[in-house]
């Protein structure tokens, strides 16, 4: 309901005339999501919402999946697999893995008409603002954040940062051994660098990262200077344990 204004299980399925009766099974034995892939039956009925219920009320405009992959997924185990088998749904440190995950998915927007602003990327090359309809405009780097298996082995962690001009990079980015957390000392909260727009391409200012390298070009990147950003580059942020690849993709090329 934060996230997108309606109540998950309250739908235009009625369950019983008697209005206490129907509030009991359809948030209890005979709830179901209001979204739910392959039974509508519990669609709101568009006809029958407030008009201060719209537009979050149309799931077909605003469906869940908007809020991203992370939370999509957490949202399906909720309402789907553990709405009726609590033991199936995620724990606190899911959501709050998911949250902090999306955040770094958020895309700022700038059409001034346009009331949210801000969007979660949707994972296409050709991205849109889901609110207003209207298409990224110019390229869109998307980092894949990569930890080191083996010596020789880097894998994918599921976790992806969208950039946008004076977009920072913390450290927890950097190393996954810091978490972003309410541990987080005063030093871990300053910004190791940004990203902006420069020259007609997308750069990293690199303010504090002391052993940063392109690892495409086999180039260092001293503190106070930039690199470009281009489809494919490898970027290694730390060499210490625990330090980070980052692997660039240029979408809406």
């Amino acid at each position: 309901m934060f996230l997108l204004h309606r109540h998950p299980l309250k739908g235009g399925k009625v369950h019983d005339l008697d209005t206490e009766k129907d509030d009991l099974l359809s948030m209890g034995e005979k709830a179901m999501f209001i979204e739910h892939p392959t039974d509508p039956a519990n669609r709101p009925k568009l006809n029958q919402v407030s008009k201060w219920d719209l537009p979050w009320a149309g799931i077909t405009k605003l469906p869940y999946t908007i809020t991203g992959p992370y939370l999509k997924t957490l949202f399906d185990k909720v309402f789907i697999d553990g709405l009726h088998n609590p033991m199936q749904r995620p724990n606190a440190e899911e959501w709050e893995i998911a949250l902090l995950k999306t955040t770094d998915l958020m895309q700022k927007y700038h059409n001034v008409s346009c009331e949210q602003k801000w969007y979660v990327f949707d994972n296409t090359n050709t991205p849109r603002c889901p609110f207003c309809n209207t298409a990224h405009k110019g390229t869109l780097p998307v980092l894949d954040l990569y930890y080191q298996f083996q010596e020789t082995t880097w894998k994918p962690e599921n976790h992806r940062l969208m950039v946008y001009n004076d977009q920072y990079l913390f450290q927890w980015h950097v190393n996954r051994n810091i978490a972003r957390n309410e541990k987080l000392t005063a030093a871990q909260k300053v910004p190791v660098g940004y990203f902006t727009f420069f020259n007609d391409k997308w750069v990293f200012v690199n303010q504090k990262l002391t052993s940063l390298k392109d690892v495409t070009e086999d180039k260092e990147i001293p503190i106070g200077t930039m690199l470009e950003l281009t489809d494919g580059k490898k970027i290694l942020l730390s060499k210490e344990e625990g330090g980070r690849v980052i692997v660039v993709t240029m979408a809406n090329k």
